[in-house]
């Protein structure tokens, strides 16, 4: 699946991945704030922000567009001179209950990578031969 490419198919937010995760937002940053720092990226349908007691704030940005949360994600730091946050895909998810989807298409690479997995062979050390051979004689 593309990027740019907008799905027909009913999924919830959390699954279409158009939710991003914004963190170490200060104190003093609003709603307003986060919307017009990722508005760059494409249509915003929802912002919200949560603030804790020992300062670790963060929001949620929800996009009207997959691609456009990867962006916001990809290049919502990029900027030189712009507060830098923590960026990722955001919201909750019932992982026994989701499909999985490869979002970064490596799988040529990630099948380079598995595990070389040996066929069993009979035993076959030294031990184990010399106690087949001494059976062998008995008989």
């Amino acid at each position: 699946m593309a990027l740019t490419s907008i799905s027909s198919k009913p999924l919830t937010l959390q699954k279409e991945r158009r939710i991003v995760y914004v963190g170490r937002i200060p104190t003093d940053f609003t709603k307003s704030d986060l919307r017009k720092r990722f508005d760059r990226f494409g249509e915003i349908t929802n912002v919200s922000t949560h603030f804790r007691e020992y300062g670790d704030n963060y929001g949620f940005v929800t996009f009207a567009y997959t691609c456009d949360a990867f962006a916001a994600i990809e290049k919502g730091n990029a900027v030189p001179g712009e507060m830098k946050f923590d960026l990722c895909f955001g919201g909750r998810r019932q992982f026994c209950d989701t499909e999985y989807a490869d979002l970064d298409g490596n799988n040529d690479e990630e099948d380079m990578f598995q595990p070389i997995v040996k066929p069993k062979a009979p035993v076959s050390d030294f031990d184990e031969l010399l106690r087949q051979a001494q059976q062998k004689i008995k008989r």
